[in-house]
Parts: C-alpha cells; sequence; structure tokens
C-alpha cells in the first residue's frame, strides 16, 4: 500500500484538496504513541516549575511543623488548655510528617505518573486534614503563630495541587482519548483475527458440506440403481408375498377365535366351579380349557366333544337354558373347528416358509446403502445447521467490528480532527 502510494506520487498520511491527513490502521499505535510522548513533553515544560514550588512548599512545611513542635507556651493559659493543646499538637505534626514523607515530588513527568501523582497526593491531604481538623482547633488556641504557619503553608501546598490539576485537565481529554483508542485497536485487532479464524473455517465447513453432498448424491444414486436391479425387484415380490399370507395367517386366526369367544364366560364359569371343588374336570381336559382361554389357535380339535360331555352332564352347576346355548355352540365348533383348524396350520406353514425366505433373501446391500443415504444426509444437516451458527457468527463480529471502528474514529478525532484513518484488514 505504501508503496503504491509513493508510486502515484502521493505522500503517505495525506489526502489531497481535503486538508485531511490519512494514517493506516497499522500505524496508528505509533502516531498515538508520538501524540502522547508529545503531549507529555509539553506538560513536563509546564509544570517544572510547578514541581520547583512543590518542593520548596514541602521544604517551608517541614519547617514550620518543626517550629510547631518545638514551640514554647507563651502567655497565661489554663493549664488543662495547654495540656491539650500539646497533646493535639503531637497528632498535628505526626498528620503532618507522614503527609510529607509521603507526597515525593515526581520524577517520572509522563502524564499517566503525573496522574497518579496528583490523585494519591490529593487523597493524602484530604486524609491528613481530616485526621488533624479537630487538634488543630486545640493547638492554634496555645500556639497561633506555629500553628498558622502550618495552615498557611498546607494551604499553598493545596494551591499548588490545584495548578497540577488544571495542567491535568487541560490534556485530560486528549489523553484518555488516547488510551481509549489503544484499548480500542487491541479490541479491533482481535475481532480482526476471529472474522479471518471463522471465515477459513466457514470455508472449510463449506468445502466439507459439497464433499458432503456430492457423497450422498452417489449414495442416493446407488440406491435409486439397486431398486431399479433384479434383486430389488425379487425383493419386492418376496415382501409382497409375505404380506400377502400374513394377511390369510391373521383372516385364519379371527376364524378359528371366533368359534371359541362365545364360550369364553362359559368356559370361564366351568374352571372356577372346578377350582372351587364343585365340579370336577380330568388333566388333560382342564388343559384344554386353559388353552382354550388363553391361546384358543393351540386348542386340540378333540377338545369339543369331551366339552360337550361337560355340558351334558347333569352335575354341572348351570343354567339350562345357557347350558343349551353353549351345548349348540360346541357342536357347531365340532363341526367347523377342524377343517378351520387344518386351513390355519397350512397357512402357518406357508408364512414360515415365507418368512424365512425372506430373511434368508440378500438385503445386506440395500440396508448398508439405506444406512450410508441416511447417515450422509444427517451429517450434511449437522453441517448446515453449524454454518449457519458460523455466518451469524460473522455478522455479529462484523457489527461489533464496526461498532469499536467507529468508537476509535470518535477518540481519534478528539485527539486531531484533521485525521482519517484507513482499514486495511
Amino acid at each position: 500500500m505504501k508503496f503504491i502510494k509513493r508510486l502515484f506520487g502521493k505522500k503517505e498520511g495525506s489526502s489531497e484538496g481535503t486538508g485531511l491527513r490519512e494514517i493506516d490502521f497499522e500505524d496508528l499505535p505509533a502516531w498515538l504513541d508520538n501524540n502522547y510522548q508529545k503531549i507529555s513533553s509539553g506538560m513536563e515544560k509546564d509544570i517544572s516549575g510547578l514541581l520547583r514550588e512543590l518542593e520548596v512548599s514541602l521544604s517551608r512545611l517541614k519547617e514550620s511543623t518543626s517550629r510547631l513542635v518545638e514551640a514554647k507556651v507563651e502567655g497565661d493559659f489554663d493549664i488543662r488548655a495547654v495540656k491539650r493543646a500539646k497533646s493535639n499538637r503531637e497528632n498535628v505534626t505526626k498528620q503532618v510528617s507522614m503527609l510529607i514523607d509521603k507526597i515525593k515530588v515526581q520524577e517520572n513527568k509522563d502524564f499517566r505518573a503525573l496522574k497518579g501523582f496528583y490523585e494519591i497526593s490529593v487523597q493524602n491531604i484530604d486524609s491528613c486534614l481530616e485526621h488533624m481538623n479537630q487538634s488543630f482547633k486545640y493547638t492554634r488556641g496555645v500556639f497561633p503563630q506555629e500553628s498558622k504557619e502550618v495552615s498557611e503553608n498546607l494551604a499553598s501546598l493545596g494551591q499548588i495541587f490545584n495548578e497540577l490539576r488544571k495542567a491535568i485537565l487541560e490534556n485530560k481529554r486528549e489523553m484518555e482519548a488516547i488510551e481509549t483508542a489503544f484499548s480500542d485497536i487491541k479490541v479491533i485487532q482481535d475481532l480482526s483475527a476471529s472474522m479471518v479464524t471463522e471465515k477459513l473455517e466457514l470455508e472449510s465447513k463449506n468445502r466439507k458440506i459439497q464433499a458432503l453432498r456430492d457423497e450422498a448424491s452417489r449414495a442416493s444414486q446407488a440406491l435409486e440403481e439397486f431398486r431399479k436391479g433384479d434383486t430389488w425387484q425379487n425383493l419386492q415380490s418376496m415382501q409382497e408375498e409375505f404380506n400377502a399370507v400374513r394377511n390369510r395367517l391373521k383372516k385364519t386366526e379371527s376364524g378359528l377365535t371366533s368359534l371359541v369367544l362365545p364360550l369364553s364366560g362359559h368356559l370361564s364359569r366351568i374352571k372356577k366351579l372346578h377350582e372351587s371343588g364343585r365340579y370336577t374336570l380330568n388333566s388333560e381336559v382342564k388343559k384344554q380349557l386353559d388353552i382354550c382361554l388363553e391361546d384358543p389357535i393351540h386348542l386340540d380339535p378333540s377338545f369339543f366333544p369331551e366339552l360337550q360331555k361337560v355340558f351334558e352332564d347333569n352335575a354341572l352347576d348351570m343354567q339350562t337354558q345357557k347350558k343349551e346355548k353353549a351345548l349348540q355352540q360346541v357342536i357347531n365348533a365340532i363341526s367347523v373347528f377342524p377343517e378351520r383348524k387344518k386351513e390355519y396350520l397350512e397357512v402357518l406353514q406357508e408364512f414360515e416358509e415365507k418368512k424365512a425366505e425372506l430373511a434368508g433373501s440378500d438385503t445386506g446391500k440395500l440396508v448398508m446403502l439405506e444406512h450410508k443415504e441416511t447417515e450422509l444426509l444427517n451429517r450434511t444437516c449437522l453441517l448446515e445447521e453449524d454454518i449457519k451458527d458460523s455466518e451469524k457468527k460473522q455478522v455479529a463480529l462484523r457489527e461489533e467490528l464496526d461498532s469499536k471502528e467507529k468508537q476509535l474514529l470518535f477518540s481519534i478525532n478528539l485527539v486531531d480532527s484533521s485525521v482519517k484513518v484507513h482499514f486495511q484488514y
């Protein structure tokens, strides 16, 4: 950039016809430091005499404090007043001596150092006055002249610090603007680096997602080609045949249970009578009765003739009308159930054969292709969401960067309104 400016005859840090001086962002720290040093140097010249006055003032304060320590009581005072005055004089001289020891004339005349020196010194003066104020009232009554000298020298010290405060305030706005600008530059540099990192990561993610999309497209194409092939067509046919047999099996199961279901209430009654000892079933009939109630499709057809005998038995405690109705249902089942059971077993065998045939078919490639396609699509979706987050983060970084640039320009304008910053990052 600097070479190009020289090549076209443009001077670094100038803008023709505008009266503005242009400074590259990368050169700002040096420019700010130069201004800082200029202001500090100017302040050093302005306050050098003030600091000499400070040394003289501290020396006078020390001398007046010594005189107060050595002062003799002159005049006719109440002994209690003298005693009180001497006691409080010790506190006054102690506080003033501590203040003198704390205020060391600043050798470093850098703005920050002077500002810190002023702030700490004023705090020490305020603390000294606060702790000696009450004692001074008693001291002045007995040692008026010496107390007056200490008071005047303290006031003189305060005036010097007031002058130092004025000098600091005259340059405070520019100096604080410089310090703020240094801080903003660091933030801008960090934000710029973060944006570069995010940009590189986003580019990498976009390359990855394109590769995933290409791979997913190939997987989808391979799956589509597989589904058009003979293996898939045969598998589809087998699946359709299996579904048809399964439906037939359900139908035959319903046919069996429809014969037994109307008898379930009567059978439950017989079971309760048997369990209570009011009617006795032989073990095989009892076993078949339980099967009939729990899983009727596994019922042996021979059970119904035995059940007919039960309903015909006068010992069975059941209403005649219900018994006759149940007997007719059993007789019907005797004639129909064996044929339906035979049909069910035939369909069940066919179902098991189709099931085994389907299980033994080559579905491994189909499963693999489907799994691969699903996995690639899921990874693509996750990466797409990640990219959206990265894009949002970039926008947020850009907004924060713009805000910091404006803040920096405001600080620079406070230092020198003729300067224009050129951001090159």
